[in-house]
């Protein structure tokens, strides 16, 4: 349920990084279809009468001097002043287009982080699931060793009442003890009655030779599984201690490189214009 989570919000994260890139694009190309604005307007004078001219009756034919002093100021006004708003408008249009891409550099940063800080938990999270598994599998593997050593002892309690036995038979085989044993039974044919004893001890000799046989047998295939299993749990141990350690270790560094990155933040967001002199000029 976690991990589905987890993949929604990554989802969702590269949903907003790829919809934040789609307004820089759609910023850029308006920015480069915004119309020129005419940089040189022309500036309209109307006609201007001079109230100081005589009369046409009492015009004379003698040249004057007309002065354009005046046109020539009020055009380097104008000129001045419209260079200066095209000035100001640059400066400001300059700022607010960098202050609009530093605005959308720090969304994606803070995007990016994001997703890297929900990769890692999820990269954790598969790691721990993994270590949950290699824990359950050591406790089956240590579970099934177990077993087999109570079956093995079952085995050799076994095998040592058959070897008993067999030592019991090999003992009765004897000549004398098969002589003994026969001689309380009256028989008129001894010698049938030692030969059928015999083959009794000799038949239930070889029965408990095989069983000693199969016990022998299943006490080495025992061995072999519980060899088998004590080694596959060796290896797991081994697996689960190895990735506890290198989680210790990465939590490690991630809290020395979350300490360096607070340092460092706060390093650059200290002022870095110099105060202003406590002294008044002269």
């Amino acid at each position: 349920m976690r991990c589905r989570l987890i993949m929604h919000r990554l989802f969702v994260l590269a949903m907003l990084f790829s919809i934040g890139l789609c307004f820089v694009e759609a910023s850029a190309q308006r920015r480069t279809r915004r119309s020129r604005r005419v940089t040189n307007p022309i500036v309209s004078r109307s006609p201007t009468t001079d109230t100081s001219t005589p009369p046409a009756s009492t015009t004379t034919s003698d040249p004057r001097i007309v002065s354009t002093a005046d046109d020539q100021s009020d055009e380097a006004t104008s000129s001045g002043s419209s260079s200066g708003a095209r000035t100001g408008a640059r400066s400001r249009a300059g700022g607010s287009l960098e202050e609009e891409h530093d605005s959308m550099r720090g969304r994606m940063n803070r995007l990016s982080r994001q997703v890297t800080t929900l990769t890692e938990k999820l990269t954790e999270m598969e790691k721990q699931q993994r270590t949950l598994v290699d824990l359950e599998r050591l406790s089956r593997a240590e579970q099934r060793a177990e077993n087999l050593r109570a079956q093995l002892r079952e085995v050799f309690m076994k095998e040592a009442d058959l070897q008993a036995r067999a030592d019991q038979l090999e003992f009765d085989l004897k000549p004398e003890n098969i002589e003994r044993m026969t001689a309380n039974t009256g028989s008129t044919r001894p010698e049938e009655l030692r030969e059928t004893r015999r083959r009794q001890l000799e038949n239930e000799r070889t029965r408990v030779r095989a069983q000693l046989d199969l016990m022998t047998q299943s006490r080495m295939r025992l061995e072999s599984a519980i060899a088998t299993a004590d080694a596959e749990a060796d290896r797991i141990r081994q697996r689960i201690d190895e990735t506890s350690g290198a989680s210790a270790s990465q939590t490690g560094a991630g809290d020395n490189s979350t300490v360096t990155e607070g340092t460092s933040t706060t390093d650059t967001s200290a002022p870095t214009t110099a105060p202003p002199p406590s002294g008044t000029p002269r």
